[in-house]
């Protein structure tokens, strides 16, 4: 709670103020060893924007810091076994490796600064701005074993490679830190008694990740992308009456995190990077939401 007031504050202070709340997809594909399909859940959203602000003549400024929280996401005993033929490739057995069924709940936060030019300025509510993207994106998935029992012929084959082998498939928690960096578009075009308007962005920005699994111990350093694609209307109900500063949104957002050859390890045993590297594979999360927002322009 305490940080939503610090966000809250600050917006309103330097920014003005817009909230939006919205529901949709998360989900994830790659990465996770043995993760080899891709899974989905639920994820809600939560919002402080500001899409265009003017400062010295047609240049601009934007922000948008958008905190993520996913339902609990269940992937099948049988996403992860698929992995067993490539991982006893590289480690061979008898008794091909196997993990359990493991839930996985995403959250985090999405923060995207942008700096730019209005190569067409007509009014507030009619623009074309074209600039650069700076942001970092913070989130983290918790990792649970559900009651599946895993192969320990598997493991008990290859000790030497392991340890804590006691303590199989424990909690964990993986982290990434992102920075960014990359082009964005941004528009505004007014539709109706200038009280309604479209407005619309687009971003692609250049990313390095650090990842860590707290179980694990394992740390990772990536490079990847990220993609942002918003739309939306823009309304002002009480234009030129006393209330004229207050508006609302609604809209679709995705975006999008491709981060290449990685792999985090929710086997519950600590596996040489020897062992892990030859099972990297492209790592991406993507987010699919609507919202609705509530605003007030200083």
């Amino acid at each position: 709670m305490r940080k939503w007031i610090v966000m809250v504050s600050l917006s309103s202070t330097l920014f003005g103020f817009e909230f939006d709340y919205g529901k949709g997809t998360f989900s994830l594909k790659g990465g996770f060893l043995g993760l080899t399909s891709e899974v989905s859940t639920d994820i809600d959203s939560f919002g402080f924007i500001n899409r265009h602000e003017n400062f010295w003549g047609e240049m601009f400024y934007s922000y948008d810091l958008i905190w993520y929280d996913s339902k609990t996401l269940r992937a099948m005993q049988h996403t992860y076994n698929s992995s067993a033929d490539s991982i006893n490739s590289v480690i061979p057995s008898q008794s091909p490796m196997s993990v359990p069924e493991m839930e996985y709940r995403m959250k985090g936060l999405d923060a995207n600064f942008k700096l730019g030019y209005d190569v067409i300025h007509e009014s507030p509510d009619d623009f074309l701005g074209l600039g650069v993207l700076l942001g970092v994106s913070m989130p983290w998935i918790d990792s649970n074993k559900n009651s599946a029992t895993p192969n320990l012929d598997f493991y008990s084959e290859h000790m030497e490679d392991f340890i804590n082998i006691y303590d199989m498939f424990k909690k964990s928690k993986t982290t990434i830190m992102s920075y960014k960096i990359g082009p964005t578009v941004t528009f505004q075009k007014s539709l109706f008694l200038d009280k309604v308007s479209i407005y619309g962005s687009a971003s692609y920005a250049y990313q390095t990740a650090y990842i860590k699994n707290s179980y694990a111990h394992s740390k990772f350093r990536v490079n990847g992308t990220f993609s942002q694609y918003n739309l939306g209307l823009y309304f002002t109900p009480f234009k030129g009456y006393k209330y004229s500063n207050i508006y609302a949104t609604l809209g679709y957002r995705y975006s999008n995190w491709d981060l290449d050859e990685m792999v985090i390890n929710i086997s519950g045993v600590k596996l040489s990077s020897d062992i892990l590297e030859p099972l990297a594979m492209k790592f991406g999360m993507d987010t699919s939401v609507g919202y609705f927002g509530i605003g007030y322009s200083f």
